[in-house]
């Protein structure tokens, strides 16, 4: 087997020392080729160029390395198969599908596990077109996307996400969505998941299959700071989906449009998708986790 092993230097745990050990565990299954993109521009050529040539592409990365991964890939998504190895700041994709975040242990995992199909979906909107994995969400995750950055997440990881918390939520924009035809007042965060979690384990989604060609929605409001903080310690619990002031929806395609417009996250990264927004089934992968 002719396997590519992918990792990104920007990720939030990501080692070189590392990445060679996985690099070893992987070469129990076949002859391991090691890319790390020269940049974010030159990233879609080289790994699609690269992927020509191998049967299984590992992913040393988080979510938003996935993500590009696929985009880069997305004419031809069917022609390798995909392994991964968590070394992100959230590993939100990595929790759902159960990949130990230790990874000599994911890379194990992926030499003699069976292979699955997953779900990839696309979200369009503000001239953006893009595929996705995990999730998408828009309005205050998208504010604390902003509050925090790549040297941040480096030093602290997962805890990043709190702090960025506790900056967006000094200055939360409230929303009024429209999701499928649906009216929610009061919104504070929208999104789509095809895992169960985002922003490092926040179960927005605590229901959601990745591989039933379902996409789970979820909007959610709250009129002051002290509902938003209820909210928001329900939201991380997975406790939130019978809640008034949660909608929730299960379809294969949703639209959601809100004023004023609402800026989405696509995996974790800002791409400039902003409302209105239309989510859409684009076909699966297959993956050994």
């Amino acid at each position: 087997m002719r396997i590519l092993l992918l990792s990104n230097e920007s990720s939030g745990s990501s080692d070189s020392q590392v990445v060679e050990s996985i690099a070893r565990e992987l070469s129990a299954r076949g002859s391991v080729t090691s890319l790390v993109p020269s940049s974010r521009e030159a990233f879609d050529e080289e790994v699609s160029q690269a992927a020509r040539e191998v049967d299984l592409l590992v992913v040393a990365g988080g979510d938003g390395t996935i993500n590009c991964t696929v985009n880069a890939l997305r004419d031809d998504l069917g022609s390798v198969t995909f392994g991964l190895v968590p070394m992100g700041t959230g590993n939100d994709l990595a929790r759902t599908l159960e990949v130990s975040r230790d990874p000599l242990d994911a890379a194990r995992a992926v030499v003699s596990a069976p292979e699955r199909s997953i779900d990839v979906w696309r979200a369009r909107g503000g001239g953006v077109d893009r595929l996705f994995i995990n999730a998408c969400m828009g309005g205050f995750p998208v504010e604390v996307n902003e509050a925090i950055d790549e040297d941040l997440k480096r030093k602290v990881g997962a805890l990043a996400f709190v702090i960025g918390g506790a900056k967006g939520a000094a200055d939360m924009t409230r929303y009024r969505v429209t999701i499928d035809g649906k009216v929610v007042d009061d919104c504070i965060a929208a999104g789509v998941g095809n895992g169960r979690t985002c922003g490092g384990g926040v179960r927005v989604w605590p229901q959601a299959d990745p591989s039933d060609g379902l996409l789970d929605a979820c909007v959610l409001s709250a009129e002051g700071i002290g509902d938003t903080l209820k909210l928001a310690a329900t939201v991380r619990a997975g406790r939130h989906t019978a809640l008034e002031e949660v909608e929730t929806l299960r379809a294969e395609h949703i639209e959601i449009s809100s004023e004023p417009a609402m800026e989405f996250n696509l995996d974790g990264e800002l791409v400039e998708l902003v409302t209105p927004v239309i989510f859409e089934g684009a076909g699966s992968i297959m993956m050994r986790v």
